[in-house]
């Protein structure tokens, strides 16, 4: 074998390994958008029990990811946008800024803008501009105060659960899940006066956790002084929150969307104490993170997406400029096939 047939063919092998495996470079962790095709902004979103993400839109529209296609659902809620969700529409409510769509059989209509549902063991919450409503026995209830609800959550401990509303101007307002009906209590002590709350996370110890327009802030129970979580993140609006439990006991990351885009913290929980360990760090580059700030995080089978009026998925990507190492690859291949001669012609008899 001459000197220019094994250099063809090892230009060959090479060419090849560089044609398949450019892109199939790990390129790191990046965000990249992943948002239903045609939809307008995005202003609800939620994973299913099933495994789907939903997302709801500002023209009335919902849309469901599932084995990586987006379709939209098929639902009339007159064009008003979709601002919450707590499972299938259609077979589960669905609020709207000008009411609740697909309200339980026998329930009386709750007219004006829904911003939060939570489903609970005495009946359905609703986040109203005018405060907490509570759905029995197809009626609705209204504990008080009045406030301009944003969130909910539901915050089980050891020595009970609790039910909390983050409202716009008037901090948080919380109540026991045993008397849900019974007028809910200001919780405030520690927050900064008028806060706008957009945000809650429980810990696995049972701790509360709060995004505001004003940072990130942390409660050992009920009643409790809110603390700061941490300094870097004091005065930045955290819009959403997503708390997510660490093989470890005790240790977890917090995922944290603001108006500078996702970001993470790990954090330890030890009794009624919770302390952060380093700083938070941006998850990508800050020229790579949403124009928009994040108001929505979900993980969902092993998957984590945010919400940004439109969706981002978080997680592995192929190497920037792949192509250039696979287009290397063909031209060492057309080199070779230059390198290799061509076999003489067959001699007739």
């Amino acid at each position: 074998m001459n000197q220019r047939k094994t250099l063809g063919i090892v230009f060959t092998i090479l060419g090849l390994i560089l044609a398949v495996a450019g892109p199939l470079l790990p390129g790191g962790l990046h965000l990249t958008l992943n948002t239903p095709p045609g939809a307008g902004h995005v202003t609800a979103f939620i994973a299913t029990a099933g495994g789907d993400i939903l997302a709801g839109t500002q023209a009335g529209e919902v849309w469901r990811l599932r084995d990586e296609r987006w379709t939209r659902e098929r639902l009339d809620l007159g064009d008003q946008p979709v601002l919450a969700m707590v499972g299938d529409p259609g077979r589960t409510p669905v609020g709207t800024a000008a009411g609740l769509a697909f309200a339980p059989a026998g329930a009386a209509p709750l007219a004006g803008r829904v911003s939060s549902l939570l489903q609970t063991d005495q009946g359905l919450l609703a986040g109203t501009a005018t405060g907490v409503r509570l759905l029995i026995d197809g009626a609705w209830q209204t504990p008080g105060p009045t406030a301009m609800i944003y969130s909910l959550v539901s915050q089980r401990r050891g020595d009970g659960q609790w039910l909390h509303a983050g409202t716009i101007d008037a901090g948080v307002l919380s109540g026991s899940a045993a008397a849900p009906g019974a007028a809910w209590q200001p919780n405030n002590q520690g927050l900064p006066d008028g806060a706008k709350v957009f945000s809650f996370a429980t810990t696995r110890g049972g701790l509360l956790l709060t995004g505001t327009d004003r940072g990130a802030f942390w409660q050992s129970q009920p009643g409790q002084p809110w603390r700061s979580l941490h300094p870097a993140l004091d005065g930045k609006r955290v819009l959403s929150l997503l708390l997510v439990d660490d093989a470890s006991p005790g240790r977890a990351r917090l995922w944290i969307g603001s108006d500078d885009g996702l970001s993470s913290l790990a954090v330890t929980e030890e009794g009624a104490q919770l302390t952060p360990e380093g700083s938070p760090q941006l998850a990508d580059r800050a020229e790579q993170q949403p124009p928009l700030g994040i108001s929505g995080i979900l993980l969902n089978q092993g998957r984590l997406l945010v919400s940004a009026g439109m969706v981002y998925e978080y997680g592995p990507t192929a190497l920037s400029g792949w192509y250039w190492i696979s287009l290397a690859g063909v031209l060492l291949i057309l080199i070779a096939g230059w390198l290799i001669p061509a076999p003489p012609p067959a001699v007739r008899g």
